[in-house]
């Protein structure tokens, strides 16, 4: 009875958890959307990209954390495309880039992959 309740529990809590990073994810490419109507120097393409990278900040740390219960591999190639949006926005940031459709599609595509 207690190994059923606890394995249902951690269930939940990974199902919750994986909910409450697609909200974060799709708040990120709210604002991305957002961005790129307003252009590569408004004040929402500033928001946008501090969002970003503080967000993927937050994910690369608790991907690489030995706690994490992902596979290696996935963790991997989900902290190469953190690393990727992270510079993505640096280079919004600085002129070199000026559009977010790419970072919207991979964020996206992320964001999809956890409503199953």
């Amino acid at each position: 009875m207690y190994k059923f309740a606890y394995s249902e529990a951690v269930a939940e809590s990974s199902q919750e958890n994986r909910e409450s990073e697609r909200a974060v994810l799709l708040e990120s490419v709210a604002l991305m959307e957002a961005a790129e109507k307003a252009g590569a120097k408004s004040r929402e393409a500033v928001e946008a990209t501090y969002f970003v990278t503080k967000l993927w900040c937050h994910l690369i740390e608790d991907l690489g954390s030995p706690e994490n219960a992902l596979k290696q591999e996935l963790r991997a190639k989900l902290i190469s495309i953190g690393f990727f949006l992270i510079k993505a926005s640096d280079e919004i940031r600085s002129g070199e880039r000026r559009s977010f459709l790419g970072m919207i599609q991979i964020t996206n595509s992320i964001a999809d992959g956890l409503k199953r």
